[in-house]
């Protein structure tokens, strides 16, 4: 699945491709070793998008203290 984030301005973020499908709330580790960003995803939007495999995801940045309190994959 690829999911299209935004954040809650709708300013795109990135893309990202996963296996399994993200979850309100969920939080994720994006980006190269030396520069990784957390975000939590808060909503996520399949009608945004003619594709099924693409879903629109609204995301906000967390500190990573946050995100390394948070279950990850």
């Amino acid at each position: 699945m690829q999911y299209l984030m935004t954040d809650l301005h709708q300013r795109f973020i990135g893309s990202l491709n996963r296996n399994t499908p993200l979850v309100i709330g969920e939080t994720l580790q994006v980006g190269e070793p030396d520069s990784v960003k957390s975000y939590t995803v808060v909503g996520i939007d399949a009608s945004r998008s003619r594709d099924r495999n693409v879903k629109a995801v609204t995301v906000i940045a967390c500190s990573n203290s946050t995100a390394q309190a948070a279950p990850n994959e």
